[in-house]
């Protein structure tokens, strides 16, 4: 007996694909384990069946998967009698390839920890492999047939590399010769019942003895009665495991004459292994596979795939030796356990998506249908990221009991996604939110793999949310001077962050109270490098010109909500920055104006100038969520946007503002609310058209507080000219 790891199975050339199937799966140990190995890591293409249920069970448990629906391809195969519970592999390489069929399910305990029996079939184009390329040819059968199981539109791309396999392998449906002679064949339920097919080998070898691996059994014992009653002259023994084989003995106290127990005394693996072999004249055969011991999966309820081999005395006897022995057991002594097969019973949830695909021409084609008690009065798709806690997008689908439909998807919607993505359905039924579970959405033209495609934890806040950047300045001014101040912004970029790749939004911005910076006195390394101040001057606009247009511009012609924070923490430390250094003497009040009216802008509607158009965040936001107004409106209240846009507004208003300047009516501004109306008017027309309520004066100024740049009597003013304006 030799203990295998499975992952030295898919070991050697890279196949050109990869057809696996399991009962169970784990893509965590998937992706860590086995697209790691050498045969898989440049696997061209990889498809995974699973049975549908345990596929919801996947979904509902949340687990995490960086390539699923990516990299390889998971397809939920129906089976409305039982499960789809083979545990079968088909893989293709240039010079040949291999079939596996076996008991193990893809999960970490499956491919390491359980007594599996492993059963590998490798094949060449060169040697002498006739009988295992017939295996293999069965194989790919089998995996014809379960791509008729699954969705429509996932069965669509499944057939497509089925046909085009079988194009480049043109052996593959070339009717087997020699059925006679063959000594070993793979049999499935597809094909018809195993039981039937085991009872026609039998028939011809009239066995004298079985020996049988199953660690579920029904109630009844049912097989094990009807393998007495075929040949009542055989013995049966059943191998068993304390605690686990759950063996009803009960039903075989009638067979006790015939039917005795063994088990392993030197396993501490939970065996999971199935294997029924046979004793005759004629030798010794075996089925060794997927199949339990049990009605459900040798009538063909379940979906079964099996090795049948004639001629297995030398496999059969090696199971055991010197490492695995098994020991008579007294009936009396043994402990049956009580866990049952996982069964596929789960309910299918109430609201469900079939299959969601991303399109080559940025479309989401999502399948769904529900059974929910009442209509819902909408029905919505929306699009996550992984750790996402909002949709980046979320547009309204008919609300139908089934449909298939396709979505456009805004351009910039996914341009940063380099991982998987979830679709979900949101169902409003009398004032109830109702969401699907999240589907891994099948990103169709990432599925093929070409060869060749291929400080501190101060710093790092300040790199991730700008907080503290102009205390930080002083510091480095304070111990270098002021070439090293204007260095660190020439280098220094706030990092991009819109919600993709699990990064949390991290709008946390808060100067104490406490804090002894001043924002109107210059420190002493700015004024004893006075007549460097050029210098310092340009770097900031070059800083602010930069985080513009790499950052705030991303933002706003993307449109994802989920960088709403991160769009705040740049524009606030902008501000902050500008403003500073405009008290200080260093920056011009024009320029720092001409900011702050981009800032509001891009914040809001955008503009439309010829010279130099650009989107508006708020606007580009409200696009992509198809009008959802509730969630924007709770994004924008837990993030204090329209607060913190307003406060802009106020800092730049009271910039601009000059009693004595007339007006183009010839009339002199007595406020400064009375300045800058058409930027008034950007705020004002998008709070309009996204349909959001005004911002709490309180929130405003508490933003205003958070600059840390203002005394109290000035932030009343501030909040005195917010008052009077009609929002």
């Amino acid at each position: 007996m030799k203990y295998l790891d499975y992952c030295s199975l898919l070991t050697g050339e890279p196949v050109y694909i990869a057809f696996l199937s399991t009962f169970q799966f784990d893509p965590d140990f998937f992706e860590r384990r086995l697209l790691r190995c050498q045969a898989l890591t440049k696997a061209r293409r990889i498809v995974v069946f699973l049975d549908s249920h345990q596929w919801t069970d996947l979904l509902n448990r949340d687990v995490p998967a960086r390539w699923l629906n990516r990299r390889y391809l998971v397809v939920p195969v129906h089976r409305p009698q039982g499960a789809f519970h083979p545990k079968l592999t088909l893989l293709l390489t240039e010079s040949g390839g291999q079939v596996i069929c076996g008991s193990n399910n893809l999960t970490r305990s499956g491919c390491s920890s359980n007594f599996e029996l492993l059963n590998t079939i490798p094949f060449n184009f060169e040697g002498e492999s006739q009988e295992e390329i017939s295996i293999a040819k069965e194989a790919f059968t089998f995996f014809e047939h379960a791509a008729r199981n699954t969705d429509k539109e996932i069965a669509r791309i499944v057939n497509e590399w089925i046909e085009e396999t079988a194009s480049i392998y043109s052996w593959i449906r070339e009717p087997i010769e020699g059925e006679s002679e063959r000594k070993i064949r793979l049999i499935h339920t597809y094909n018809g019942s195993i039981w039937n097919r085991l009872v026609e080998e039998l028939n011809e070898t009239k066995p004298k003895d079985f020996f049988i691996i199953s660690p579920f059994h029904d109630n009844d014992s049912g097989i094990c009665r009807r393998l007495s009653s075929k040949w009542p002259r055989a013995k049966i023994e059943l191998l068993v495991q304390q605690g686990y084989t759950n063996l009803a003995l009960r039903p075989l106290k009638k067979l006790s004459t015939v039917v005795r127990l063994s088990e392993l005394r030197n396993c501490s693996r939970r065996i999971h292994a199935k294997l029924l072999t046979w004793k005759s004249e004629n030798g010794v055969g075996c089925l060794v596979g997927s199949a339990n011991f049990t009605t459900a999966a040798l009538d063909g309820h379940n979906v079964e795939a099996c090795l049948l081999l004639s001629d297995a005395d030398e496999l059969v006897d090696a199971l055991f030796d010197k490492e695995l022995s098994k020991h008579p057991l007294d009936p009396e002594e043994f402990l049956p356990g009580n866990t049952e097969e996982r069964e596929s019973e789960s309910d299918l949830p109430s609201l469900r998506i079939n299959s969601a695909l991303l399109t080559s021409s940025n479309e989401i084609r999502v399948s769904y249908s529900h059974d929910l008690t009442k209509p819902p009065s909408s029905l919505r798709l929306t699009i996550h990221a992984p750790g996402e806690t909002r949709p980046r997008m979320s547009k309204p689908i008919p609300a139908k009991v089934k449909a298939t439909v396709t979505v456009s998807i805004p351009e910039t919607t996914l341009t940063d996604t380099h991982g998987t993505l979830f679709a979900v359905l949101i169902a409003d039924i009398e004032g109830e939110r109702i969401k699907s579970l999240p589907v891994w959405i099948i990103q169709e033209n990432q599925l093929t793999y070409e060869p060749g495609e291929g400080s501190t934890s101060r710093k790092s806040k300040i790199e991730d949310t700008g907080e503290g950047l102009s205390e930080y300045l002083d510091e480095i001014g304070k111990q270098f001077g002021l070439a090293a101040v204007v260095d660190y912004l020439r280098q220094f970029n706030i990092r991009f962050q819109d919600g993709s790749g699990g990064r949390p939004g991290q709008r946390k911005f808060r100067i104490k109270k406490s804090d002894p910076f001043r924002a109107d006195i210059a420190p002493d390394w700015l004024i004893t490098a006075k007549e460097e101040s050029a210098n310092i001057e340009e770097a900031i606009y070059e800083f602010a010109d930069r985080h513009e247009k790499q950052r705030l511009r991303k933002h706003a012609s993307r449109g994802n909500i989920n960088g709403m924070e991160n769009f705040l923490d740049i524009l606030t430390t902008m501000v902050r920055l500008l403003y500073v250094y405009y008290k200080r003497g260093i920056l011009k009040k024009d320029k720092l104006i001409g900011y702050f009216c981009n800032f509001i802008e891009l914040a809001t509607i955008g503009n439309d100038r010829q010279k130099d158009p650009f989107d508006g965040y708020l606007n580009s936001v409200f696009g992509n969520l198809g009008g959802d107004i509730g969630l924007l409106q709770d994004v924008c209240d837990d993030t204090k946007y329209l607060a913190e846009i307003r406060t802009v507004l106020l800092i730049v208003q009271s910039l601009r503002f000059n009693p004595n300047e007339e007006t183009r009516n010839g009339a002199k501004p007595t406020h400064p609310r009375e300045v800058l109306l058409k930027w008034a008017d950007a705020i004002n027309s998008a709070i309009f058209k996204c349909k959001l309520s005004e911002p709490e004066q309180s929130d405003v100024r508490q933003a205003l507080e958070n600059y840390r740049m203002f005394s109290e009597d000035e932030i009343s003013r501030f909040v005195g000219e917010l008052s009077v304006m009609k929002i």
